[in-house]
């Protein structure tokens, strides 16, 4: 399905991946694997410990991946 997981990672036997489609043509342009963790507010990441981006790349024409982690 086009969509990235972190390779050396255990995933169980189900996972979520979220897409995003052009609403006019259905057609999926971003296909991402989701490892979590959710949070309703980034404010809610200052309570888990520090936020901070340990990957950052350019995935296309103006568009940036980040990976990041809470310590």
């Amino acid at each position: 399905i086009g969509a990235e997981a972190e390779f050396g990672q255990e995933y169980g036997e189900l996972v979520n991946v979220y897409f995003i489609a052009d609403p006019n043509t259905g057609e999926a342009f971003s296909r991402e694997f989701c490892g979590g963790p959710h949070v309703k507010n980034t404010s809610e990441l200052g309570k888990s410990g520090a936020f901070k981006i340990v990957k950052e790349q350019s995935s296309g024409a103006g568009i940036r991946r980040i990976k990041a982690v809470l310590e």
